[in-house]
């Protein structure tokens, strides 16, 4: 048996986003950023916010080797990161057994200055005269590019499950998730957050599985799964659709990288256009999804 790996990401849309060049921003030094004690690596103090990257990657079912491996080349590489804008934040989320309201991000940090000579920022290069190349470099190799590494071990660890029983649960429940993401102010990705730009990559089989929407006894083997408007218009289900929709708005850019698990092999049950549709009354421009058909195969179980 095989898993496809279906990836619905686009590289370089990634490096346009903020829209103030990286070389118009403050360089700040090393003093100014939050890098002691298990610090967010951000200003101390925010002349302005630029970016914020919302990875949410769904390990409901347990990453293969292969997936982990594909995340690491196509989402969080190190030549991503090296091309991140400084003061850009990346926040990296793992959806599991822990109820959304609950659940915090594995990750979540400013990108800081590299000291890399041969960055294309001249804010990355360290200053001679006042700056140690280590004290710039540090806080970017060791706790910025090694926690992104670090958090893509322990979220591709199918042995991190949660302790907590009170808030553990079972399915995969990505919708309110999403809606989590939307609201709480402290994950700093509401509309109200101040960055110029917002982007979120899902990382998922789509194969939203909750009391309310289960997919999996929905539809079953051929069987095609509802669309958003046939679920929100059940009288069954639309009062807690209504409340189930993230308050997005259009600013945001979001990246889909399927990962089908044998659910939708085919994508022909209709769960894409299901998400376009619930993404798009959640307040994203349709335009602003984007999605490809690059594939891969690995074997599986």
């Amino acid at each position: 048996m095989f898993k496809i790996i279906i990836v619905s990401f686009l590289v370089s849309s990634f490096y346009a986003l903020s829209e103030t060049p990286a070389d118009e921003r403050n360089k700040y030094k090393k003093d100014e950023i939050n890098a002691m004690d298990g610090g967010d690596l951000c200003p101390k103090e925010f002349s302005k916010k630029y970016l914020h990257h919302m990875v949410l990657i769904d390990t409901t079912s347990p990453l293969s080797g292969p997936q982990k491996d594909l995340i690491k080349r196509l989402v969080l590489s190190d030549e991503y990161l090296k091309i991140m804008k400084p003061i850009d934040k990346l926040t990296i989320m793992r959806l599991y057994d822990v109820a959304p309201a609950a659940n915090r991000p594995v990750f979540s940090k400013c990108r800081p200055r590299s000291g890399d000579r041969g960055s294309p920022y001249q804010i990355d290069h360290h200053d001679r005269l006042f700056e140690n190349i280590t004290e710039v470099a540090g806080p970017y190799k060791k706790l910025f590019v090694q926690g992104v590494n670090d958090a893509i071990d322990f979220i591709a660890d199918p042995s991190t499950t949660n302790p907590n029983e009170r808030t553990k649960i079972s399915g995969s429940p990505i919708m309110g998730q999403l809606k989590e993401i939307s609201r709480l102010p402290d994950l700093d990705f509401t509309n109200n957050s101040g960055y110029e730009n917002r982007r979120l990559t899902i990382v998922s089989d789509l194969a939203q599985n909750t009391e309310r929407l289960p997919f999996y006894t929905l539809c079953p083997g051929n069987r095609a799964c509802p669309s958003w408007e046939e679920f929100k218009n059940d009288r069954k289900y639309r009062l807690w659709a209504k409340q189930a929709l993230p308050k997005f708005d259009s600013s945001i850019d979001v990246d889909i990288i399927f990962l089908n698990s044998n659910f939708d092999k085919q994508l022909d049950k209709g769960v894409l256009d299901f998400w376009f549709e619930f993404l798009e009354e959640a307040g994203i421009d349709y335009n602003s999804i984007n999605f490809d058909n690059e594939t891969s195969y690995s074997p599986g179980s």
